[in-house]
């Protein structure tokens, strides 16, 4: 079975976006939790710091699959992979980097307007991120925006994060904010438009982000050279990804 309804299928196509609630259990949710801490702790070991200098400091981890055993199981869970190839509508995706992020109780900075795709060195717009909440994430915690359908419009050039802002004008009213359950997840294109403010509840918002291309993506480097990716990519500009850095991890079920 399918698992997505046709009309998830229709809702992402029409928004860019696409929740869908209950993706992995309670159970592994505390999980990936402590898998966190433990892997927090270990870091800020290895650089003699405390944990909470560390994590007063660093909010972002990427390919922490490689590292650690709860996030690589999580990044190859069939249901996941199924989705996103649904809804890319191919046969199979392929990872193209996992991220861990983390936003503080009343911390973390605004991400401003922003696409993905511009920012990888990825040829086709045929990529999808799972956003795993694993604390509950209502507005006042720092829940992601979109600005539905925009990711219809053609491909912008990767902003300055540090300095540019997108400016919505009139259809700054049509931005709507999407709060999740821990447990839930934001399936987002890759060209969709998204924010977040800082977290400003008394509680962590940390969340899980697998991106999975379309497993017959191309490597395009001259979109960005700066990428960590891009250096591990060991194939010519043009060709699919290499499967080992970039695995393929599964494919959608038939309806």
């Amino acid at each position: 079975m399918a698992e997505l309804s046709t009309k998830q299928v229709e809702r992402f196509r029409r928004d860019g976006h696409l929740v869908v609630d209950d993706v992995v259990s309670d159970v592994q949710v505390t999980r990936l939790r402590a898998a966190f801490e433990a892997q927090a702790a270990q870091w800020a070991a290895e650089i003699a710091t405390t944990v909470e200098e560390y994590l007063s400091i660093v909010s972002q981890w990427m390919n922490v699959w490689e590292r650690n055993t709860a996030f690589a199981e999580q990044l190859r869970d069939p249901r996941a992979a199924a989705i996103a190839a649904e809804l890319l509508d191919c046969d199979r995706v392929r990872v193209f980097h996992d991220h861990l992020i983390a936003k503080p109780p009343h911390g973390g900075a605004t991400i401003p307007w922003h696409r993905d795709l511009p920012n990888w060195p990825v040829a086709e717009a045929r990529a999808v991120s799972c956003w795993l909440a694993l604390d509950d994430a209502p507005i006042e915690a720092g829940a992601l925006w979109f600005m539905p359908g925009a990711h219809t419009e053609p491909i912008t050039r990767s902003i300055d994060f540090l300095s540019e802002q997108k400016a919505w004008g009139s259809r700054e009213a049509d931005a709507v904010a999407v709060p999740v359950r821990a447990g839930s997840t934001i399936f987002h294109h890759c060209l969709s438009w998204h924010t977040s403010p800082p977290n400003r509840s008394s509680r962590w918002r940390r969340a899980y982000i697998t991106v999975y291309l379309d497993a017959t993506c191309t490597f395009d480097p001259s979109r960005a050279r700066w990428h960590p990716m891009t250096g591990r990519v060991t194939v010519a500009p043009g060709a699919v990804f290499n499967e080992d850095a970039f695995p393929v991890l599964g494919g959608r079920r038939p309806r």
